[in-house]
């Protein structure tokens, strides 16, 4: 069955994609919070492995994995900095 999490926590989607899950959405929350949504089979499972400490996976590819998502959750907060730069404070037609 197929599963969505979302997670702040770079670490545990790092896991989530290094067993074969993967990142469909990343936003920000809060101004300086990255949420990342993984979606793929047996999420649920492997999340509570991850939970419980009972998980596995290959060291490199899990490095891998935390880089990658470091850059997504970077480039994230960059881009929504960016956008509120250009429009600061959203003003009311009427005013």
């Amino acid at each position: 069955m197929v599963y969505e999490i979302e997670t702040g926590d770079v670490f545990r989607a790092a896991y989530l994609v290094s067993r074969g899950g993967q990142v469909v959405k990343a936003a920000v929350q809060g101004g300086d919070h990255v949420v990342l949504t993984v979606k793929g089979q047996d999420l649920e499972r492997e999340d509570r492995l991850y939970r419980t400490a009972a998980g596995l996976v290959e060291p490199l590819r899990l490095k891998e994995n935390l880089n990658r998502l470091r850059d997504l959750v970077k480039t994230t907060l960059n881009t929504a900095a960016h956008h509120d730069r250009r429009f600061p404070h959203a003003t009311h037609p009427s005013r």
